[in-house]
């Protein structure tokens, strides 16, 4: 089951009010080459949701599949 799959049930209303006040913890982005364009695709996937803890990756690609950066966060949900 997916990490955060126990809030799906949830209502957008209920799941912004929960996460809309994030603290960063850490974050980190590794920059692999320059992103030169106009279309750019992003995917972030959640590694882990805990009750007060989440931890985040994510890729982002230009819009010829070269991968320009990558990151990760760790967000204090309060």
């Amino acid at each position: 089951a997916s990490p955060c799959a126990r809030h799906m049930d949830e209502t957008p209303e209920v799941r912004l009010q929960r996460f809309g006040k994030l603290g960063a913890i850490d974050f980190r982005v590794d920059y692999l080459r320059p992103g030169i364009g106009e279309y750019f695709d992003l995917h972030a996937t959640v590694m882990r949701l805990g009750s007060r803890v989440a931890s985040t990756r994510l890729e982002v690609r230009g819009a010829d599949g070269k991968l320009i950066s990558t990151g990760s966060g760790v967000y204090s949900l309060a």
